[in-house]
């Protein structure tokens, strides 16, 4: 595994890790098997389960069919259904290559954010792409509906073609609506939870589309997953990463932010606080996740990092683009007291942030991890996905809590939907009724 993990600054000698260790074996051990929790949602668990050959070739067919019809797909989700797409895109976007860009949509209630879809669609030739595992969610629904009319106004009875439904079976769900009204559909595994679907059709189709080698990508989580179901508990860092993150706990630290230096791993911090945050927060013995993008936060929440209360742990993703050939030029006519830095990559100032980061805040109290990938690239994006998440599934079995549930994301829906149903209209400037919505659509 190219992943390296490393604890150094984390404040638990190794002697610590491993008494942890000793006194979680069995359950570690279970875990480390996917003993534990078993019965529903550990479909990913398998890369080749989740992504078989067969699922491949599908996905790659499909995509080339978006190629040749359409230079946007508008992917229509929310939560775990975009975000492992959206971040493998965005981590990798300076090396794609392809004629169909993607639009993200389904993930708000912002009519302004929708209209600017809507205008998409009235200039490009475009897709939809609908993701949902139970359609009854109500951000990507009705923003569905919205776009599945536009469609229909523009192209007409064609307009089906254009609409790829991945989702589940099930009455009202996605494939009963395909099939009735003649759309393609793509399988949502249904032993596969949203936050954990990245490396299924939900993540791949529209990472395909966008031009990820997504062949490269399932290598890389295959190549972690082996490494990691396979190695010694005393020996495996995921293993280590999720007992750390408990022991930190143990001694207060209870928020952990994930570190990045490339403005491009912004979605990726969004995919994993959803990922530890959906998946253990249903206890309060479990870790608040957050994210810091340095060096633009070190001059927004540096000053509390380095000198606030001692209760946030820093996870550092040591990955970074390469710009040799960006350098520091003179400025002979103006002096602006910068002229160190002649002849200085960029490359050399984002790593020296780095270094005096992690080594302030060390110095200063905070624990830091770190997780490095020689590269960024598709492969070892798959192998960071499959640790992350191996991690996440390890940690929630060391909390005792089922990490495939997410109860308490159904309360505000709930008061939602009631306060929706019970609205009255009210009448727009036009005269017509706003602020009411059919039952269907909920």
């Amino acid at each position: 595994m190219n992943i390296a993990f490393d604890p150094k600054y984390a404040g638990i000698d190794r002697e610590a890790t491993l008494r942890g260790i000793g006194a979680r074996r069995s359950i570690l051990e279970s875990a480390r098997r996917g003993e534990i929790w078993n019965d529903r949602g550990l479909g990913w668990f398998s890369v080749r389960e989740a992504a078989s050959a067969r699922a491949l070739a599908v996905v790659r067919g499909e995509a080339a069919r978006v190629w040749q019809r359409a230079s946007a797909m508008i992917v229509i989700g929310i939560g775990g259904s975009n975000r492992g797409a959206m971040a493998s895109i965005h981590a990798l976007r300076k090396t794609l290559k392809s004629p169909t860009h993607i639009v993200w949509a389904g993930d708000s209630l912002s009519g302004s954010s929708l209209r600017d879809v809507l205008d998409i669609v009235e200039r490009e030739s475009v897709v939809l792409n609908v993701i949902a595992k139970d359609f009854r969610t109500l951000e990507p629904g009705i923003a569905f509906r919205v776009l599945r009319q536009a469609l229909l106004d523009k192209y007409g009875a064609d307009y089906a073609e254009r609409i790829i439904a991945t989702g589940s079976h099930g009455d009202g769900q996605l494939f009963e609506l395909a099939r009735e009204h003649g759309w393609r559909f793509l399988e949502f595994p249904e032993n596969i939870g949203g936050r954990f679907s990245v490396l299924s059709n939900v993540g791949l189709f529209p990472m395909a589309v966008a031009g990820i080698d997504i062949e490269a990508l399932v290598a890389g989580a295959e190549d972690a997953e082996r490494a990691l179901r396979s190695m010694p508990l005393e020996m495996n860092p995921a293993v280590h990463y999720a007992v750390n993150r408990n022991l930190l706990f143990e001694r207060g630290f209870c928020i952990e932010s994930l570190v990045f230096f490339e403005p491009d791993f912004l979605p990726l911090a969004r995919w994993w606080t959803q990922l530890f945050a959906e998946t253990e927060g249903k206890t309060q013995q479990a870790i608040f996740p957050t994210y810091f993008c340095y060096s633009e936060d070190l001059h927004a929440v540096g000053q509390y990092v380095q000198e606030g209360r001692r209760c946030i742990a820093e996870t550092y993703l040591r990955a970074f683009h390469p710009t040799p050939n960006l350098r520091i030029e003179p400025s002979p006519d103006v002096e602006d007291r910068f002229d160190y830095l002649d002849g200085k990559a960029f490359d050399d100032l984002n790593r020296a942030v780095y270094e005096a980061a992690i080594r302030a805040h060390y110095e200063g109290g905070v624990p830091c991890q770190e997780i490095a990938l020689p590269e960024i690239s598709e492969f070892e994006l798959g192998e960071l996905f499959y640790f992350f998440m191996f991690s996440c599934y390890v940690s929630a079995c060391i909390l005792g809590v089922n990490p495939f549930t997410q109860d308490g994301v159904e309360s505000y829906k709930r008061v939602m939907q009631a306060m929706l149903r019970e609205a009255r209209p009210t009448p727009d400037r036009d005269g017509g009724a706003v602020g009411q919505l059919p039952k269907g659509c909920l």
